[in-house]
């Protein structure tokens, strides 16, 4: 399988891989959210064999270093829900991540949810409460996402939108370093974590690592004008997922 997998890898794939890695670390460190939303399609337009183990293996180094850099301004009172739901969803999606992976409907899977994700997105909803409750359930519903396809950050990202960008900064980053762990242990216990997911994956640290560091001076640009662009990528990207998931392409 290793064999397979590694030669079916050219190096204008392992190009345009580093730049869609490195545009999605970007997003993160830079809105706390987005890795998944941006690096899950396109990698899986790129090779289906690289969801959701690969984008769940980088999704904590993603995280981690502006995890590192904004923790002084968590909130812990709603964190604590937020990552022990995310630990718990991640337990539940264990053996539903074994079944789509075995079935070859990944790509379909992820294209819906996507899309899903994407309308839920566009909608602004005016205040939701910031309660202990309501992080343990975005937490939780996050963790499946984020185990089962790698796209974990619509719930978090819904339950924020109205909050100080700061703060959700640092919270998210936090939130999706300790939850990809986690999610990753899951993965690796319900048999879909390879080792070809992890020696792919440590291919595409370097340009991981270069977007966290250069991220620190995009800071004062990031404003609403990107969510369209994003938003824009997705669409296109999973109803692409789709199709191909239906041999329509």
């Amino acid at each position: 399988m290793l064999e397979t997998f590694l030669s079916d890898i050219s190096i204008p794939q392992i190009i345009i891989a580093f730049t869609i890695v490195f545009v999605a670390s970007t997003a993160q460190s830079v809105f706390g959210m987005g890795w998944g939303m941006i690096a899950a399609p396109l990698l899986a337009l790129l090779n289906p064999q690289l969801i959701p183990s690969t984008i769940v293996f980088l999704g904590f180094f993603a995280a981690l270093y502006p995890s590192i850099r904004y923790f002084r301004d968590i909130n812990w009172y709603i964190y604590k829900p937020s990552i022990f739901g995310r630990i718990t969803g991640s337990i539940f999606a264990g053996w539903i991540t074994a079944y789509v992976v075995s079935s070859g409907k990944i790509e379909i899977t992820l294209g819906i949810v996507l899309l899903i994700s994407i309308i839920i997105s566009i909608f602004t909803i005016k205040k939701i409460k910031q309660n202990r409750t309501n992080h343990f359930i975005a937490g939780t519903a996050s963790g499946i996402l984020g185990t089962v396809v790698g796209v974990g950050g619509t719930p978090m990202g819904i339950i924020y939108q109205n909050e100080n960008p700061i703060m959700v900064r640092a919270n998210n980053n936090a939130f999706f370093a300790i939850g990809s762990f986690f999610s990753f242990i899951i993965l690796v216990l319900a048999d879909v974590m390879k080792f070809y997911h992890i020696l792919f994956g440590f291919l595409l640290l370097p340009p991981l690592f270069f977007a966290s560091y250069v991220s620190r001076f995009l800071i004062k640009y990031s404003n609403n004008i990107l969510k369209p662009y994003i938003l824009t990528i997705c669409s296109i990207s999973s109803i692409l997922l789709i199709a191909r998931g239906f041999n329509i392409i």
